[in-house]
């Protein structure tokens, strides 16, 4: 990542980061933490039942703990966090409020770009709280926020993935819901990263590498490309977030580092990158699907390096998606990106998780089924 602050190009971009749960917060704070240290003007919320980290998160500039005597933990049980949430709308509707760049009917100039990102995931107040806060940005801002949610690995708890299950289908696709681009990450996957290592240390490092993830694409972004042919921007970087990108979207997170310069001048890197894209994307997915998007490419420039360009975007024919070429005097290959508004038909994760939602839905109900059959006998 270095390199690439090294050629910030200067504009204005501010981001709000919204961390949901124990998860969500933890994710959250290490981005906090890359972002303001590339200068980027960042607000920031911690939402979650109580101050329970460990070690503590400490980059948030404000925090909203909303448990109770009779609430400290969730135990996964999305819809106890939810009323408890909407019990205390107000209050959180106010703390919302702080971190935002912008509200309804403001005029806002088309050079002030401004993100709002929530970050959760499936345990109970990852997902409620994911859901009511979407909702209410989405009232004040008028635009739906942008969620980036892990999905919860094949073994999970199935209450976990009946939350996971919930909580997608209405951020982005109940016709209540706020609408919102999804951002997923798969768990599973990025665990398999880190089989060599203890679970603990294997989340860890999974939260910090979807942290870092998001941030250098984010970065990447900010690079001034002045290749005549493909020199998008941060517009079309936050172009892929808006409505239009209603759906699911991945990040993609490529690199590659040759021994010499001809060695990386010579590469098809678009051979490259979709051959390695189930490893460095966040999600198994036909990305070609993809609606929106924007791709920043940064490596030593060829002849042959726009011919690469396009043979990429080329594969994107059913949407619309942006890139960037840079050229860099290392013997590096670095795409970043995101492509948003794929329909859940083309990604497989999203049917397993709403496959075992709805099982263990169905789990409850028989068992709640049987109970009120059941007759009490007291001697």
């Amino acid at each position: 990542m270095s390199w690439l602050k090294k050629k910030l190009f200067r504009k204005k971009i501010s981001i709000a980061v919204i961390g949901v749960g124990n998860a969500g917060c933890r994710i959250g704070d290490r981005l906090i933490h890359l972002l303001r240290e590339s200068r980027i003007t960042v607000k920031s919320l911690a939402v979650n039942l109580t101050d329970n980290f460990a070690p503590k998160v400490n980059n948030f500039s404000d925090h909203y703990w909303f448990g109770s005597k009779d609430i400290q933990s969730s135990d996964y049980d999305l819809e106890k966090v939810f009323k408890e949430l909407s019990q205390n709308e107000s209050q959180l509707r106010d703390q919302i409020e702080k971190v935002l760049f912008y509200k309804k009917h403001e005029r806002r100039d088309e050079e002030d770009l401004a993100l709002h990102l929530i970050v959760g995931s499936g345990g109970g107040t990852g997902s409620a709280g994911a859901m009511k806060i979407s909702k209410i940005i989405a009232e004040l801002t008028g635009t739906p926020p942008t969620v980036v949610f892990v999905i919860p690995e094949k073994n999970e708890p199935s209450l976990v993935q009946y939350n996971s299950a919930r909580a997608l289908y209405y951020l982005g696709f109940d016709f209540q819901g706020p609408k919102c681009p999804i951002i997923l990450f798969d768990n599973d996957k990025l665990l398999r990263l880190f089989k060599e290592e203890s679970i603990e240390v294997a989340l860890e490092k999974s939260n910090e590498f979807l942290a870092d993830s998001l941030t250098t694409t984010i970065l990447a972004a900010l690079q001034e490309s002045v290749h005549e042919e493909f020199n998008a921007g941060l517009t079309d970087f936050f172009h892929s977030f808006t409505e239009e990108a209603r759906g699911l979207g991945v990040i993609v997170s490529l690199d590659k580092e040759y021994e010499t310069l001809e060695q990386a001048q010579s590469i098809r890197f678009s051979d490259l990158f979709f051959n390695e894209i189930d490893e460095c994307s966040s999600l198994t997915a036909d990305i070609t699907r993809a609606k929106l998007g924007f791709l920043a490419i940064s490596s030593p420039t060829t002849y042959q390096s726009t011919f690469e360009t396009r043979k990429i975007v080329k594969k994107f024919e059913r949407g619309d998606i942006k890139a960037s070429l840079n050229s860099i005097d290392e013997p590096i290959l670095t795409i970043r990106g995101v492509l948003t508004g794929i329909h859940p038909d083309y990604v497989g994760r999203f049917w397993e998780v709403l496959e075992k939602g709805r099982d263990s839905r169905k789990k409850v109900l028989e068992s709640e089924e049987k109970l009120r059959q059941a007759h009490l006998q007291i001697d």
